[in-house]
């Protein structure tokens, strides 16, 4: 089942890259088009997609102790890749925009538009998707203040002007939709539809954008760097079973009451493919975007193959305990 859950979502990502490549290919996507595309994106349609996603998660009574532990363990998932994207960062001996995209393609993954249907159909009900959403919370934190820190300094900007650069249409749009959840502050359906509708336009156009990017790009050259299959490993593989490891060890000893659905969507959205977004963070702040164009081509079809194993070995662990 959940191997037919995985296609079915790359395919329409598959889909949607072609379209970029080929409107590319025919001159109806041109540069000055493709920038444009960049800059929507990342001052309008993403700022909303954040907005009204954190609108509408329902943080009940009933399943907060899980959504609070959930939370913490995020940022200890993101630690983990902060520490293999450095490290193996040093190893291949990257640097500057290169090593911004490497280090931050280990972050954050494809886990709202993979993520979410697939959480959600593994796990009915809704449960598996609000801790998606929570999970999603955590790496909006994240990406919206350290993850542009990387970019910003790989791409040699003073320390003065990091704090200019941290504050965009992004991490406002975190800020409000943090009021907006925290205070519940309830958006009438006929403000929430049109901007949600927006907003969830950000993956189509994310996808044109890296199909406009791959239609310039040499797959052969790609393919023979070895960084890519290195971090694909690391994101795909390496990263998640050392999670594992960690939360089944922690949650069994420390927090025995974080629910095994909490923890396999845990594991489940750290297994992701690397994050279309970065694409377009990448060429707003100057760094390597077609070179992260090639991670998350490349990412996203092993994916095809490391996410059923990774479903699997956490069935196999649950079954055990």
């Amino acid at each position: 089942m959940e191997n037919q859950i995985i296609l079915h979502q790359i395919i329409i990502l598959a889909i949607l890259v072609a379209i970029g490549v080929l409107a590319t290919k025919l001159r109806v996507i041109n540069e000055s088009v493709k920038d444009g595309m960049a800059r929507l994106i990342f001052q309008i349609t993403l700022p909303l997609y954040i907005i009204t996603s954190m609108a509408r998660v329902d943080l009940t009574t009933e399943i907060i102790f899980n959504s609070s532990l959930l939370f913490m363990y995020a940022f200890l998932a993101f630690f983990i890749m902060f520490l293999t994207g450095t490290l193996f960062a040093r190893v291949t001996r990257l640097k500057g925009p290169q090593r911004a995209v490497f280090i931050n393609h280990h972050i954050f993954g494809n886990i709202v538009f993979l993520g979410f249907p697939l959480m959600d159909a593994l796990f009915p009900g809704g449960e598996g998707l609000l801790y998606a959403a929570i999970y999603q919370l955590a790496s909006n934190i994240i990406m919206w203040s350290f993850g542009i820190w990387i970019f910003i300094r790989g791409n040699g900007t003073p320390t003065k002007d990091l704090l200019k650069n941290l504050i965009n249409p992004n991490t406002i749009a975190l800020f409000l939709g943090l009021i907006i959840m925290y205070f519940r502050v309830g958006i009438p359906d006929v403000v929430y539809e049109p901007l949600n509708g927006l907003g969830r336009t950000t993956t189509y156009l994310s996808m044109l954008y890296i199909g406009a990017m791959l239609s310039y790009m040499a797959i052969g050259n790609a393919l023979k760097k070895f960084h890519i299959y290195l971090l694909s490993f690391n994101k795909l593989l390496f990263v998640p079973a050392i999670l594992t490891i960690l939360v089944y060890g922690i949650s069994e000893w420390i927090t025995p009451g974080f629910g095994p659905v909490a923890r396999k969507v845990l594991i489940m959205e750290a297994s992701m493919p690397c994050m279309a977004i970065i694409v377009v963070l990448a060429r707003r702040f100057n760094s390597d975007d077609a070179l992260a164009a090639e991670n998350v081509f490349f990412t996203t079809i092993a994916s095809l193959f490391t996410l059923p194993l990774v479903y699997s070995g956490l069935l196999w662990i649950e079954s055990w305990i």
